[in-house]
């Protein structure tokens, strides 16, 4: 059976086409190209590849682990936003928040960056950033504002005041 697939993804300024195409059902040709935003004529990527249709699945599993040490070692921040992919490139997901990471979100939120994105940052689901983001004492849906104490004041543990805890009771 033939097909052709094709994905054309905007990334920033860039935009990388990935061209899935076969013939018969044994053989897979597998095309990339890159390019930024208004010269698809000055290519930053390209190339292809022929493979058989039963090591597809092989060679996914190899290239998200050589694209996710790529990004380690390049210091890569740009988020990947397919969110099928980052679970798979993102194991630890649902890990808990470290501080560093916590600021990290305030600020991008603060920098009206959206919750997909933020998400896709992180490697989490949007819910799980919109949780996050209620913990530390943010609406999700108000970038603008800021808890009365300060932003990160209660990222662990909210105060029991907040959680409207009866005062101790002297005897």
């Amino acid at each position: 059976m033939a097909f052709r697939h094709l994905n054309e993804l905007p990334l920033g300024d860039k935009v990388f086409r990935i061209e899935l195409t076969s013939d018969d059902d044994r053989e897979v040709v597998i095309g990339l190209t890159g390019w930024r935003e208004g010269h698809p004529d000055r290519p930053i990527a390209s190339g292809e590849f022929r493979l058989p249709v039963e090591d597809v699945a092989s060679l996914r599993i190899a290239l998200n682990r050589a694209l996710r040490a790529l990004a380690i070692v390049a210091d890569v921040s740009e988020p990947i936003p397919d969110r099928d992919v980052l679970r798979e490139l993102y194991p630890g997901h649902g890990a808990p928040w470290v501080p560093v990471h916590e600021e990290e979100l305030v600020r991008r939120f603060h920098d009206n960056e959206t919750v997909a994105r933020i998400a896709a940052r992180f490697g989490r689901t949007p819910d799980s950033v919109r949780t996050k983001l209620r913990e530390l004492g943010h609406d999700p849906r108000r970038p603008e504002y800021c808890p009365p104490d300060g932003c990160l004041s209660w990222s662990r543990y909210a105060s029991p005041a907040l959680l409207g805890a009866s005062p101790a009771v002297e005897v």
